[in-house]
């Protein structure tokens, strides 16, 4: 969602002052929250559990949530083999923590889904594997495919960096553009690789002896077998 949080409408006043004021504003419109709980539903309809949870706040933040799940209940009504919950959004990053094997497709506004996007990698033991998409839902303009943590700059040319989340950023890519069998085969290596643990192969993020290039090679080669 490109709205949300991440406004720039708000300003300071009495700057420098014991007065001094800052607001920030919240914008929600339902062409934006609408537009992304649709791709949220679509996608959770296409998975095996058919299972969405969204983050809310609707308990302490009382115009802008509360609005996100009557948004919600709404589009909800059109997808009725999708399981729908809700979880405000501390109890639901402890929930993430015990237990992440409950939930699939989980929707958020901008913020919400920023501090879950790096909280979901981090349960596994490293954000390093994470993907990510800033996906444009209609196909009008071009999406976007990156490792969660970006470039990382400050581990630039050291060979230290752990590739699976670029290398899970170009399997996103593929399925995005409809190449289903090279990305359920791209997937399928990563996960193999990964499941073999081999502490010689691996990052030292994840505990191993490897580098990037030991491990960017080892899932090139499942990639090939597959």
């Amino acid at each position: 969602n490109t709205e949300g949080e991440y406004s720039s409408i708000g300003g300071t006043m009495f700057e420098g002052t014991d007065r001094e004021i800052v607001i920030q504003e919240t914008v929600m419109t339902r062409t934006g929250v609408d537009r992304v709980l649709k791709y949220a539903f679509d996608l959770a309809q296409s998975r095996p559990k058919k299972h969405l949870t969204s983050a809310t706040k609707s308990n302490g933040i009382s115009i802008t949530m509360p609005y996100w799940d009557t948004r919600v209940e709404n589009m909800a009504k059109g997808y009725n083999d999708v399981k729908v919950d809700k979880f405000h959004i501390d109890i639901l990053t402890a929930h993430f923590v015990q237990r992440p094997q409950f939930f699939d497709v989980v929707v958020g506004s901008n913020l919400f889904g920023d501090i879950l996007s790096d909280l979901g990698p981090a349960c596994t033991g490293t954000i390093g594997i994470a993907p990510s998409g800033n996906i444009n839902p209609t196909g009008q303009f071009p999406s976007l495919f990156e490792p969660v943590h970006g470039s990382a700059p400050d581990i630039m040319g050291k060979g230290i960096a752990n590739p699976v989340g670029m290398i899970w950023a170009g399997q996103m890519m593929l399925e995005h553009f409809g190449y289903k069998e090279a990305a359920a085969n791209m997937l399928s290596a990563i996960e193999k690789v990964l499941a073999a643990g081999d502490d010689t192969v691996v990052t030292a993020d994840m505990g191993g002896h490897g580098n990037t290039e030991s491990l960017g090679r080892a899932i090139e080669k499942a990639i090939l077998e597959g």
